[in-house]
């Protein structure tokens, strides 16, 4: 992870909080600060921290999904409940993770804290800006300054877990020759009908076999919504932009063949292909490196999770439900 990547990564979780804001209603605001929602090998997490990390979460959510995506079901368990559970955890794994690298010696300089820092104040218009903002969310410099040197001990201890994993020259050749479409650009030009039920397509289907205008069909029997505009038609597209019963089917017909009825999660297909290109994949030794590194960082993010699923087994953890 480079430097600009991870300072990016902090800058959106301080504005998250910014944005979500720090104030909680409490009827005993006291009682509250002080209350363990955790405790790990004997370290408490009091539920202002806990309350603070959820608000973010709250944030993005609401911000894709709105504000009554609470309520969804998720296996049994409101979503709420969900992000709670995951948030809680969350925090634990840092606190064994900050343990660690305190048993280490992991540290982190004055300068280098001030450095981040820096940078995050680049995204505002001054100096000025910068203090308004955190003024007005009640979250002072030394706050913001804690949170950086926790995030940079909590990196710097996670390059020193994963710093010997490596991927060897046979795995990056049997990556390109298994997942060959990622390298070409191959395009087909098509259309489809799309209906509820399978004895709907039968119907048009068997419309088409007997000579019918197949954008016609589209246009007058589609339930797609755009069909009555376009008759079906989908343009060019390539591997990856459909679901993948359609893209294996369009791909397998010929131009000016019609398919078979192919059902996806949309409802059941039928499709025509108007024309090809079909090109040579990109030259290994031009995509080489670039597999190498989307292998290495699965393979360091393997190792890492790795270690803190062992790291959360051995630890002595306590979560009060209750309060979270």
């Amino acid at each position: 992870m480079s430097r600009v990547k991870h300072v990016h990564f902090i800058f959106v979780i301080i504005l998250a909080l910014i944005f979500t804001g720090c104030g909680i209603v409490r009827k005993n605001p006291e009682v509250e600060k002080n209350s363990a929602v955790a405790k790990v090998n004997g370290e408490v997490i009091v539920k202002e921290e806990f309350t603070r990390n959820l608000q973010l979460y709250r944030n993005s959510y609401e911000q894709q999904y709105g504000k009554d995506v609470w309520d969804k079901d998720i296996e049994g368990k409101k979503l709420i409940d969900v992000v709670k559970e995951q948030v809680i955890e969350k925090m634990i794994l840092d606190r064994l993770v900050l343990e660690q690298a305190a048993e280490q010696g992991i540290e982190v300089s004055r300068e280098e804290i001030e450095e981040e820092i820096q940078s995050i104040k680049g995204y505002f218009e001054g100096e000025e800006k910068f203090l308004e903002f955190l003024n007005t969310q009640n979250l002072s410099e030394e706050k913001l300054k804690e949170q950086v040197k926790k995030d940079l001990i909590i990196y710097r201890y996670k390059e020193k877990i994963v710093e010997d994993v490596t991927v060897s020259e046979e795995d990056i050749k049997n990556y390109y020759d298994n997942n060959i479409k990622e390298f070409k650009e191959d395009q087909v030009k098509a259309s489809h009908i799309l209906l509820d039920t399978e004895e709907d397509a039968q119907e048009v289907l068997e419309k088409i076999e007997n000579g019918e205008d197949f954008s016609k069909l589209a246009e007058e029997y589609s339930v797609d919504p755009n069909a009555k505009s376009t008759k079906g038609d989908l343009g060019y597209f390539g591997y990856g932009q459909m679901v993948q019963p359609f893209e294996e089917a369009a791909f397998a017909l010929e131009v000016g063949e019609v398919s078979d009825i192919v059902k996806t999660q949309f409802g059941y297909h039928i499709i025509k292909v108007f024309d090809k290109k079909i090109v040579d994949p990109t030259p290994f030794s031009e995509v080489k490196e670039s597999i190498r590194s989307r292998l290495v960082y699965n393979a360091r993010e393997m190792k890492y999770n790795e270690h803190l699923n062992k790291l959360r087994e051995e630890a002595d953890v306590e979560i009060y439900k209750k309060n979270l």
